[in-house]
């Protein structure tokens, strides 16, 4: 089981930073990650205040989310690294509670 989390992990980082990098470089707001269902991102007031308000959040959400997933490969199939494991669990709920409020606060703002 650990394996599938490793794999998601690094998964999900990965287009976390992707995410980042679209809205950095091409100022385009990723909708799968950054709206919700019904929104679309021509509709952003503030496309820059936006993504500066969003991409530092995101970018943190994404390395953390990569970094589990390794650290999850490694404990399941190198040696037991329980507590790195368990503090970057941690550090990934913290993050995505704090750009969960923060990306709800931007689209509340600028949409």
């Amino acid at each position: 089981m650990g394996s599938f989390f490793g794999i998601v992990g690094i998964g999900a980082g990965i287009y976390c930073i992707y995410g980042y990098l679209l809205m950095v470089r091409r100022r385009q707001i990723p909708k799968g990650i950054m709206l919700p269902k019904d929104e679309d991102p021509k509709r952003c007031k503030d496309v820059e205040a936006y993504i500066k308000m969003t991409s530092a959040q995101l970018l943190l959400v994404g390395i953390l989310l990569a970094v589990y997933g390794v650290l999850e490969l490694i404990n399941t199939y190198v040696a037991s690294i329980a507590i790195p494991v368990f503090v970057a669990i941690v550090l990934v709920m913290a993050a995505l509670i704090w750009f969960a409020v923060r990306t709800k606060k931007a689209n509340t703002t600028y949409f």
